[in-house]
């Protein structure tokens, strides 16, 4: 089982607002709701070097990314094509 730890919560509410305004999150509780939905019911997942997974779910031309490291949330974020093929081909495996 994946943990969202309440760091982690905070950290995309006050630093990743375009993902708090895009998605329409109105509190912590579905925030969760949808980092675990995305970590459950992935587009993607791809593992990079060190053993970071990334969990992808794509919202029209964007992705939400939820990054976790054994078993645990690191961070959430939304990705553009742009980055999303940088990534692709330097990072994950």
């Amino acid at each position: 089982m994946i943990v969202i730890p309440e760091g982690v919560v905070k950290h995309v509410l006050k630093k990743h607002r375009d993902f708090v305004v895009m998605l329409r999150v109105r509190d912590v509780d579905e925030l969760k709701r949808i980092i675990r939905e995305v970590v459950e019911n992935p587009d993607e997942v791809h593992v990079d070097a060190y053993g970071v997974r990334y969990f992808l779910k794509r919202i029209n031309d964007k992705w939400i990314n939820v990054i976790v490291t054994g078993d645990s949330v690191k961070t959430a974020y939304i990705i553009g094509l742009r980055t999303y093929l940088r990534l692709r081909e330097r990072r994950w495996r």
